[in-house]
């Protein structure tokens, strides 16, 4: 494979895989998750998902770095805040 057919898929791929408002779905969610399982230990089905689900986080931040959204997750919502603003018409 080429060096530019590979820049290309790794500059697509995660975006092929999962729009970029589902991936803020699914970082809220992981947010959340930990969120939970440190604030409610009694919760066995979240008990001990704290840090598996900042290391999905983490690696999705990462990912998103290396396809040009400029502070991961805070990029993409910034990214998606600019594809919600209605585009002026010039009239």
């Amino acid at each position: 494979m080429k060096p530019s057919d590979r820049d290309r898929w790794n500059e697509e791929a995660v975006l092929m895989a999962l729009q970029p408002w589902e991936l803020d779905v699914i970082e809220r969610g992981l947010t959340c998750l930990a969120a939970l399982a440190s604030a409610q230990p009694e919760w066995e089905e979240v008990h001990g998902q704290e840090s598996r689900a900042m290391a999905v986080v983490g690696k999705l931040n990462q990912v998103l770095e290396l396809q040009g959204y400029e502070g991961g997750f805070e990029g993409l919502r910034s990214f998606l805040d600019e594809q919600a603003e209605p585009e002026s018409s010039g009239f």
